[in-house]
């Protein structure tokens, strides 16, 4: 039995220990730490959270102001066929992101109201010079070419940029703008910015940029000699259509009547 805290049987007696002032204030210390761990990791989830939720948000379908409006964008998957562009990491080729993306960009713009004119539709070979005749033709408000990067120097390079006219108006910085907006949105490695002419002349330009007569834009969707760009397209291709509809919506709100 116990007596004032002594167990009494047999030869045997223990005392019941009672913590020290010391061992009570670790305790409290360890309890206080613990709650403070705890309290930052429910911020950073809340955080993380927040920003998940923002950018679902702004993914949502961007529509036409005027339902009546009749407009038409030229989406032009780069490469394909026997030209398959730039080579990933992984040995993806760079004509089936284009063409996979191209078709998402299609379908949501179609599901905003406006009419969409594809250069190619499969794994076809696709003339250079027939893409800008085929958005001429069809007489377009904008033509974006879709496209993936490369470098040398494998995973030191990355992040999205767009090419625009050497003349650099204000519609076109508007419509690529208004993209790379609502790309970041989604989430990027990095922004490249908006450039104007070739890789090696600002005062040349690419062909289907230089033989459209409309706006015209090609869309570099991160490099594929970096791991980071190569896991962001394919983790985020659905929400990088969406945000690119939604930037060309937004363009065509205000820039084409």
């Amino acid at each position: 039995m116990f007596i004032d805290g002594i167990f009494i049987g047999g030869n045997m007696s223990k005392r019941k220990k009672k913590m020290t002032v010391k061992q009570l204030r670790a305790l409290v210390a360890f309890l206080v730490v613990i709650n403070i761990i705890l309290l930052i990791c429910v911020l950073v989830l809340g955080i993380f959270l927040a920003k998940a939720n923002s950018g679902k948000a702004r993914q949502q379908t961007v529509r036409l102001k005027k339902a009546n409006d009749t407009y038409t964008v030229c989406v032009d998957a780069g490469h394909g066929g026997s030209d398959v562009g730039a080579v990933g990491l992984d040995g993806s080729y760079e004509k089936d992101d284009n063409l996979r993306l191209a078709l998402k960009v299609a379908d949501a713009l179609e599901k905003s109201g406006v009419n969409v004119v594809l250069t190619r539709s499969d794994d076809s070979d696709t003339q250079l010079a027939s893409r800008s005749v085929i958005a001429n033709k069809a007489k377009a408000d904008l033509f974006v070419s879709l496209h993936r990067n490369s470098t040398a120097t494998a995973n030191t390079t990355k992040g999205i940029e767009i090419w625009i006219h050497s003349s650099g108006s204000e519609r076109s910085y508007a419509a690529a703008d208004d993209i790379l907006t609502n790309l970041e949105e989604v989430g990027i490695t990095d922004n490249r910015g908006v450039r104007i002419g070739t890789q090696g002349d600002s005062d040349d330009d690419y062909a289907v940029i230089r033989d459209t007569d409309m706006t015209s834009m090609i869309i570099e969707m991160g490099f594929m000699t970096s791991q980071d760009d190569l896991d962001y397209f394919n983790e985020n291709i659905e929400n990088y259509a969406k945000a690119i509809s939604n930037g060309i919506v937004e363009w065509l709100n205000e820039y084409v009547e």
